[in-house]
């Protein structure tokens, strides 16, 4: 395992009215983001406070026997509610042989969509539709809404930092996030009593197909990995007061490569006396707007670099994977 380390970057000081401040905080995360496609940031406003009654509320309903938590799944599997272990694959995308993933979770949206026609339409799909919540425990509803909306805040402040770091001005990306249906995934690893069938994991190794992530782990050691451009793998664990964030396919896209969107994993954990350990990540998936159109951007490509991907409408290419990894078989509405 690579000694190498995803930097560290206090991001909170981009705000600052101190342009050498600022400048020094763009140049750090560009160099993440060209050298290794991950960072951890601090300085991001979000209380400790809060993580934990995320944290304890989705453990709390974890806790709870399968046919109560079953009462709430979604019409549509991986849509907003419940989704029972072994649910769906993750990395099947990049890996047909992979085995249903090792996990259960449950998924948030936007918690108050606004009264719009476009939050409607049948290309929106299940970025806009209703949540589900349980009715235990009680600080369920109210602790994920408000994590819901503290994590958009960060996103819209990453995808400023971004464009400043890609030359862009800051604002740049505003119109393409705006709408964004972006989703909260709580993700619990449950504990198992014998070991995993060849081709189980946890999470099978992939790259996101959205924007960004913004991810808080547990303390759970050596679970998460990431994939270097050298092809070793590094092992990311929790530092108190920070996110992990890696970008998505759609910003690789948009950057032609001068951004990768790296592979990771959540490996298969050790047994101790007969028995793994729990763990639990909170995900939430920073999408685009659904009608927003990817391509290279202006500043991206030019002699000698070419542009490797033709323009994809955002929300078609998020339905066909979403598919994919549900083993829903449907027809994608086409858009443009």
């Amino acid at each position: 395992m690579s000694t190498t380390s995803i930097p560290l970057i206090d991001i909170g000081t981009f705000a600052s009215a101190d342009e050498r401040e600022r400048a020094r905080v763009v140049a750090e995360v560009r160099t993440a983001l060209e050298e290794v496609g991950f960072l951890i940031i601090g300085g991001h406003g979000v209380e400790q406070s809060l993580i934990d009654r995320v944290s304890d509320a989705s453990l709390a309903f974890f806790d709870r026997p399968d046919s109560e938590k079953m009462r709430f799944c979604p019409e549509k599997a991986g849509s907003r509610g419940y989704n029972a272990m072994r649910g769906r694959t993750v990395g099947i995308a990049q890996n047909s042989t992979y085995l249903k993933s090792l996990q259960e979770s449950y998924a948030v949206g936007q918690p108050d969509v606004p009264d719009d026609a476009w939050f409607f339409t049948e290309a929106a799909g299940h970025r806009f539709a209703k949540n589900i919540w349980p009715d235990g425990p009680s600080d369920f509803e109210p602790a994920m809404s408000e994590y819901y909306n503290a994590m958009a805040r960060v996103y819209r402040d990453i995808m400023r930092l971004f464009a400043v770091a890609l030359d862009l001005p800051e604002t740049y990306f505003d119109s393409a996030v705006d709408k964004h249906g972006s989703l909260l995934r709580l993700t619990h690893y449950p504990s198992l009593d014998s070991e995993p069938l060849p081709g189980e994991y946890r999470s099978g190794a992939h790259t996101d197909g959205g924007a960004l992530t913004i991810l808080h782990i547990d303390d759970t050691p050596d679970a998460l990995q990431v994939k270097l451009r050298s092809g070793e793998w590094i092992n990311v664990n929790r530092i108190p007061g920070t996110f992990v964030i890696n970008i998505g396919d759609m910003m690789m896209r948009w950057t032609n490569d001068k951004w990768i969107s790296n592979w990771h994993r959540v490996v298969n954990p050790p047994f101790v006396n007969g028995r793994s350990k729990a763990r639990l990540s909170l995900v939430y998936f920073c999408s685009t707007n659904y009608d927003t159109v990817v391509e290279c951007l202006p500043n991206c490509s030019g002699p000698g670099n070419p542009v490797r991907y033709p323009p994809i409408v955002s929300g078609q290419y998020a339905a066909e994977r979403f598919n994919l990894r549900y083993g829903i078989e449907e027809p994608i509405a086409r858009q443009g």
